[in-house]
């Protein structure tokens, strides 16, 4: 984990790493809502899983850029059960602080979703080295 960390730290920026360090504020955020909120233990146990799939492939593949693949795997099913879950046709109960948390979360994924994708599709098309 810690070859993992420095590899990351070695190859993002001062502003990416601000933004990874928003994304585990936002996923861990979610502890808050665990008591009442079934969906809010799917986001936390999901945040720990996209966090054990990333150490499994930054072990396969040695890549800091393909530990976005994580998310893609987790984080876009993820992302879906809340759309279908908890937005869609609940307009009307978007008005609590669960509500506006999910959709800060949601957001924050869709960033991050957008990103790795583009990661991920750069390094399959040979357009980008997946090791610097």
């Amino acid at each position: 984990m810690e070859e993992m960390e420095i590899a990351i730290n070695a190859t993002t920026s001062d502003v990416v790493k601000i933004w990874m360090d928003w994304m585990i504020i936002v996923f861990l955020s979610s502890i808050f809502f665990t008591y009442k909120q079934v969906s809010a233990r799917f986001i936390f146990i999901s945040f720990f899983i996209s966090f054990v799939v990333a150490i499994l492939i930054f072990n396969m593949t040695r890549s800091p850029y393909l530990v976005g693949v994580s998310h893609i795997i987790v984080w876009a099913p993820l992302a879906i059960y809340l759309l279908k879950k908890e937005i869609i046709g609940e307009i009307d109960n978007l008005k609590s602080v669960y509500a506006v948390y999910l959709l800060l979360l949601l957001a924050t994924i869709i960033i991050s979703l957008f990103f790795d994708i583009r990661d991920t599709a750069l390094i399959s098309l040979g357009m980008k080295d997946p090791f610097i």
